[in-house]
């Protein structure tokens, strides 16, 4: 991480803001929120005749009694929350236990994105803990373990707890043995997830959380945005409920991590692909791209070959608009960025391209080969070109490294049109400065 805050600039603090004050304190480093907001559509794990959604209900508003006030339905592990020893421990300390010394503390983030996107039932064991500390050292006493799977993007009730037709829940988690090496050999504070439990979803008996509230440990659950921290170097700050008896609760969540520059700079000029791209499954895409960043502006020119080895071009187009740079991914080296489209044009190469085109009624007129037309508006579906009312702007992510820029890796149906479809990395085929 020290190599990538090298690359993409550190932001020093204002000298004229002391960094031991609150204002100070921000200028230094990121506020990054890991809090999701719960509302009456927040998944929680069903437990027949125990567990059931939030509500809210109003019991005294302005117009009637000059005074606005809630009653919530809720149970305790609910939304982005903590469990507290007590939750799976007799004699376990509750909520009102916990010091709140245990709720300031450094957070390492290990990235298990792939492993599940391998498998939904991937289960950490040591030997991920240790080849995370072989790439980033040795995770320090009165940590939290936090483990990012990408699971916070999956916040729908089936997507995100994976229940099959037998009840059976599917997301990644922490197995007994990982829980039991963090908590003897590291001598940690906590773990976190931002799955809806830390223990794998198959394991209907929960044997890692019994392994770590049993050792007078806490943990966080359904965190938001951990891809937001890097692998080292964040503090995590847990606004935890301070209520007699109760095993946990929902929280409020921050972390402060490095400030790091956005690469806006970084981006100005022309990059081009490294090589012929492959974008698609069955029926695959092969194409070149040459991008042009100048201050907020942004357009691609690309051309489609009907061969992999790139020799032979059947169509041109033309994207352009303006960009935005956002959230700093930090534990995938990125930025996510958005590209507003005010421009779509297509041109063909070939007279059989040309015919495709026009029975596929795309454009204003019959099309010919190399003549350019407009479908910013109208799109064209069958090559694979939205309608602006559709796809105003698309949703990605740039990574720099070796002097190459990187976006995300392009969906079969190539499509990013929905912020849900961002990429949660940027490893797609490199584009090299000109």
């Amino acid at each position: 991480m020290i190599a990538a805050l090298a690359l993409w600039g550190c932001a020093a603090p204002n000298p004229a803001q002391p960094v031991n004050t609150l204002a100070g304190l921000a200028d230094a480093a990121e506020i990054v929120d890991l809090t999701h907001t719960l509302d009456k559509d927040f998944p929680f794990i069903p437990v027949p005749g125990i567990t059931f959604g939030f509500a809210l209900e109003p019991i005294a508003t302005l117009d009637k009694h000059g005074v606005a006030a809630n009653a919530w339905r809720i149970h305790e592990h609910m939304g982005t929350q903590i469990d507290a020893p007590s939750h799976f421990s007799a004699g376990g300390h509750s909520m009102e236990a916990l010091s709140a010394q245990a709720l300031i503390a450094p957070v390492v983030v290990i990235d298990f994105r792939r492993e599940g996107e391998l498998d939904r039932d991937a289960v950490i064991q040591p030997g991920h803990i240790k080849s995370w500390e072989l790439r980033h050292g040795r995770i320090p006493a009165g940590a939290v373990v936090a483990v990012y799977t990408g699971w916070d993007r999956k916040i729908a009730q089936t997507d995100y707890i994976g229940l099959d037709e037998k009840n059976v829940k599917h997301f990644p988690g922490f197995g007994p043995e990982a829980v039991r090496f963090l908590v003897n050999e590291r001598n940690i504070w906590g773990v976190a997830v931002d799955t809806i439990s830390f223990d794998v979803g198959i394991d209907g008996t929960y044997a890692a959380h019994r392994e770590l509230l049993g050792a007078g440990k806490w943990a966080l659950e359904a965190l938001n945005n951990l891809s937001q921290l890097p692998a080292t170097g964040a503090t995590v700050f847990v606004g935890a409920p301070k209520v007699k008896d109760a095993t946990g609760g929902i929280a409020r969540v921050i972390a402060l991590a490095p400030k790091i520059a956005r690469p806006q700079a970084t981006l100005e000029g022309v990059w081009r692909s490294a090589a012929v791209e492959t974008i698609g499954g069955a029926r695959p895409t092969y194409l070149r791209r040459s991008f042009r960043f100048e201050l907020d502006r942004w357009s691609v020119e690309f051309t489609v070959f009907a061969d992999a080895a790139g020799t032979t071009p059947i169509l041109r187009g033309r994207n352009a608009g303006r960009f935005v740079l956002g959230k700093a991914l930090r534990l995938s080296d990125a930025v996510e960025v958005d590209f507003t489209f005010e421009q779509r044009a297509l041109t063909p190469l070939t007279d059989g391209i040309a015919a495709a085109l026009t029975a596929a009624r795309c454009g204003t007129s019959a099309w010919s080969a190399g003549q350019s037309q407009d479908v910013m508006s109208a799109g064209c579906a069958a090559f694979r070109v939205p309608q602006a009312k559709q796809c105003p702007r698309e949703f990605d992510v740039i990574r720099f490294a070796a002097g190459q820029l990187f976006l995300g890796p392009r969906p079969s149906a190539g499509d990013l049109c929905a912020a849900q479809r961002r990429p949660a990395f940027a490893e797609g085929a490199p584009l090299q400065r000109e």
